[in-house]
């Protein structure tokens, strides 16, 4: 993603602009998922990750070095998993516990995605009846246009790559709650191998036209954007 933007052709100032409005939302995107993540599991009753500081939005807390390097590199990456005890989840069953737990940080994601459609509608209303009369003020418009597009796009993103099946996403960690009980320690044993499938995957795609993890984003990503650009369409029609 990095390289992509430098390779743009676009002037210094406008690749530290961009760039920074990318840290200002990818910073939101993974705290919002991992802070879900958190706060769901105390609601289940751990308090496991309060005590590791964990239930904030806080970018810091919640960043993992490798997973923000290949971010920028790859265009896929990860932050730092969100631990919980599951013998301490009592609010429901446990199986149940831990499902709500994995779906918090894509809903979350898809949440945002939904917002930032919204704002991207009436942010766009509201400059198409107020249009700018500067050269400032256009500049202005484009930054927070940018902003909510970026926003609504990596909301899409997250949620999707999330929810593939692929240890240690939260589609995997959904999944692995309907494993017989006498079954999951032997797929929590061959996931650790997973990691290196994963990393092979995120730079095949990279270096390679082999782009599995993308067909697969796209795949997911499309049933749940189906909605969202209805919504568009009829806000769109009304205003």
């Amino acid at each position: 993603m990095l390289i992509e933007i430098i390779r743009s052709g676009a002037s210094i100032p406008e690749i530290i602009i961009e760039v920074t409005m990318l840290v200002m939302v990818l910073s939101f995107t993974f705290s919002i998922h991992e802070f879900s993540h958190a706060f769901v599991a105390e609601k289940m009753g751990d308090d496991t990750p309060r005590r590791q500081g964990r239930i904030t939005l806080n970018p810091l807390a919640h960043i993992d070095p490798l997973g923000t390097i290949m971010l920028f590199l790859a265009g896929f990456g990860w932050a730092k998993p969100v631990q919980y005890n599951p013998n301490n989840l009592k609010r429901f069953k446990r199986w149940n516990c831990e499902r709500l737990i994995a779906l918090a940080g894509v809903t979350a994601n898809y949440i945002t995605a939904i917002v930032g459609s919204v704002l991207i509608v009436l942010v766009s209303y509201a400059f198409y009846k107020n249009p700018p009369t500067s050269s400032r003020a256009a500049l202005f418009q484009t930054l927070v246009l940018t902003f909510f597009y970026y926003l609504t796009e990596y909301g899409f993103l997250f949620m999707a790559f999330n929810l593939i099946p692929i240890p240690p996403l939260d589609g995997y960690r959904f999944l692995s709650t309907f494993i017989p009980y006498k079954w999951r320690n032997k797929f929590e044993e061959l996931s650790q191998y997973s990691y290196y499938v994963f990393f092979a995957l995120l730079m095949m795609g990279r270096f390679t036209n082999i782009n599995i993890l993308s067909k697969l984003v796209r795949l997911i990503e499309t049933p749940f954007r189906w909605p969202v650009d209805k919504l568009v369409d009829f806000l769109y029609s009304v205003l």
